[in-house]
């Protein structure tokens, strides 16, 4: 039987494009993605 592993969260959401402006970016657009999905699945920490 194959076993496959699966990629972190994160690099799922590397190759997303982000249609922001430059100079107004604070944070990478993978980060914001992530803390999002964590609030919509309740994280605590």
């Amino acid at each position: 039987m194959e076993t496959r592993t699966r990629a972190p969260l994160a690099e799922y959401f590397m190759n997303v494009i982000d249609p922001r402006i430059e100079r107004k970016n604070r944070y990478p657009l993978n980060e914001l993605i992530l803390t999002i999905v964590a609030c919509m699945s309740m994280a605590e920490g």
